[in-house]
């Protein structure tokens, strides 16, 4: 509605139906759509085009593409959901478009999932053009896209020239990658395999045996996609099966998940089952079975029974002891997949429906002891197991009371008012854009289908785990901690608040600045009320003599100032 008198105009946007913009700035900032542009179809008739994204939905990307532009798939979904498919219905909607444009010449739709789709002016060629352009690239990440697309649309190479051009470029990536980024080298001997490339330019054969050995190996099975972890071993075998499977039972212990999925999946399939049990039967029976062991173990309960590695009641003990253990990378990954089937409770009814009293009471024990959960989530955990088993409500509850002598009064745990906030803000990025940025993944991933096969998703899902758990430990921290700036403290010992010199018998002066548990900065001095340093010092006055930490080892001291803060550390601790 434009308002001549007034001077404005009224809109109805999507989301902010009524808005008012002056005409002087609706001039300048609003664009013109044309009848066939997708916004202008859906306002005129959204029932029309809701039934086109039903029936047609390649078309509907089109009209999408034609009309916005290339855009990735994250891109379309956030256009046309909710506009013209619901969330639930999105994966049927892009299942069936990728159907319909995959065969459309017109349509590019790109290797990588997060790269554009395009609407192509004309058929796209691979013809000296395309090659003259892949002669060119000098982006090693770029020229094996640019020959994986030329392998998957299964295009033949012109001529020796086109062939030659291809060699040289995969031959530039392996010189370039070499060993320091071995997943790309593997990348350009299979690309130069499938595409036969000139022996002369990429020896693959050489390539391969490279590969092959130890260290090599495992590099490369770590840093490649997981959708290439399987071909990657297929593609040695063909070169030395035999010295292939020597090198994965070598190295079974020691690879990451994906990575032993394929192995004992190869293995298996090339007859070697007895060895690979027997290597998943010594790491059982020393009780030295890393992460990946357990996990897989817990994944496939056929090969468990059949390989003989016991019941899940019998590893109960294993699971959560590991659990307990410190990992980081992808071991971190799966070590929280493997928590999540334990706090799940038809994992934990199998695991304990074998057990004894005292065995499920160890149970209790040990979840109880571990670092594994937050103390909600640990509540959880024992919360399925009591309505498993309410007879062990009783055991729950002595054990939370319980203790060997009479508890000492609860210490105050404080921190600076400025690392609260901090973990405050920290907080606040999980809950308001991580987590929701996650969601957006795993919906996008749950849309490219075959979720047994999609490791997007899963990867999606495993990072969802993680950072829900990061939002409960930090939580967790920000209820028991309390900010503080430190505001009266006593001088007459040391403690959180105060500062302290101390003095070496070589005449050497030390000053620290002791505040709360999260609270560090070397440049002022300060340091926590939890480090050793701090603990040692706790308690002493001025004039005692005392033995602190050193750099080699341990150091002998006099007390010599017991300070309050000064100005800048009372600045820093307000966050100035």
């Amino acid at each position: 509605h434009v308002d001549i008198f007034y001077g404005r105009v009224d809109i109805d946007f999507d989301r902010k139906p009524g808005h008012q913009m002056s005409l002087a700035y609706a001039a300048e900032a609003l664009q013109l759509l044309d009848d066939e542009h997708l916004l202008v179809r859906i306002h005129r008739d959204r029932a029309a085009m809701a039934k086109m994204a039903q029936d047609d939905a390649g078309q509907v990307v089109r009209m999408a593409l034609q009309s916005f532009g290339p855009m990735n798939v994250a891109q379309l979904q956030e256009l046309l959901s909710p506009r013209l498919v619901s969330a639930d219905d999105w994966k049927r909607f892009w299942d069936a478009a990728r159907k319909v444009l995959k065969k459309d010449h017109l349509v590019e739709i790109p290797s990588k999932r997060t790269d554009p789709l395009r609407l192509l002016s004309k058929k796209k060629a691979y013809d000296r053009e395309w090659f003259a352009m892949l002669a060119q690239e000098r982006d090693m990440a770029s020229v094996l896209s640019l020959v994986d697309e030329l392998v998957e649309n299964k295009t033949s190479i012109p001529d020796d020239e086109c062939r030659r051009i291809i060699g040289e470029r995969l031959a530039f990536v392996i010189k370039g990658a070499g060993h320091r980024t071995p997943a790309l080298t593997a990348q350009a001997y299979m690309a130069a395999r499938e595409v036969g490339a000139d022996a002369g330019l990429v020896n693959v054969a050489a390539g391969a045996a490279e590969l092959m050995g130890d260290g090599l190996f495992l590099e490369t099975t770590r840093t490649l996609p997981a959708r290439l972890v399987g071909p990657f071993i297929l593609f040695l075998s063909a070169y030395d099966a035999a010295r292939l499977s020597e090198l994965l039972m070598r190295l079974l212990r020691r690879l990451g998940m994906t990575a032993l999925n394929e192995a004992v999946a190869y293995l298996l399939a090339n007859g070697r089952e007895e060895a690979v049990a027997a290597v998943f039967v010594d790491a059982v029976t020393a009780q030295e079975i890393e992460v990946e062991f357990l996990y897989w173990i817990v994944r496939n309960p056929e090969k468990r029974d059949a390989w003989g590695l016991g019941t899940l009641s019998s590893l109960m003990r294993l699971i959560l002891l590991d659990l307990a253990r410190s990992y980081s990378g992808d071991r971190l990954k799966v070590k929280n997949m493997l928590r999540s089937r334990v706090e799940h409770v038809d994992f934990l009814r199998e695991a304990m429906a074998g057990m004894t009293d005292l065995q499920r009471e160890e149970v209790i024990q040990l979840v109880r002891e571990s670092s594994a959960w937050s103390a909600l989530d640990r509540q959880s955990v024992l919360g399925h197991i009591v309505k498993l088993y309410p007879e062990l409500e009783a055991v729950v509850a002595s054990r939370a009371g319980s203790s060997a002598a009479p508890a000492a009064p609860a210490r105050a745990r404080l921190t600076s008012q400025r690392s609260y906030t901090e973990r405050q803000k920290l907080l606040e990025k999980v809950v308001t854009v991580d987590i929701p940025q996650n969601s957006k993944e795993i919906a996008i991933a749950r849309s490219y289908g075959d979720l047994s096969e999609n490791h997007e998703f899963k990867a999606a899902k495993e990072m969802q785990g993680i950072l829900l758990k990061r939002r409960g430990d930090l939580e967790e921290m920000l209820h028991a901690v309390k900010p503080t700036d430190f505001a009266g403290a006593s001088t007459e010992a040391v403690g959180p608040g105060t500062g302290v010199v101390l003095e070496y018998k070589d005449g050497r002066r030390e000053r620290y600045h002791i505040l709360g548990e999260w609270d560090q900065d070397a440049a002022l001095g300060i340091i926590s009320s939890e480090t050793r340093m701090a603990q040692v010092l706790a308690g002493r006055r001025a004039g005692d003599e005392v033995r602190v930490p050193a750099e080699t080892g341990e150091a002998d001291c006099r007390i010599a100032e017991v300070t309050p803060l000064p100005e800048e550390v009372r600045k820093w601790v307000a966050g100035e």
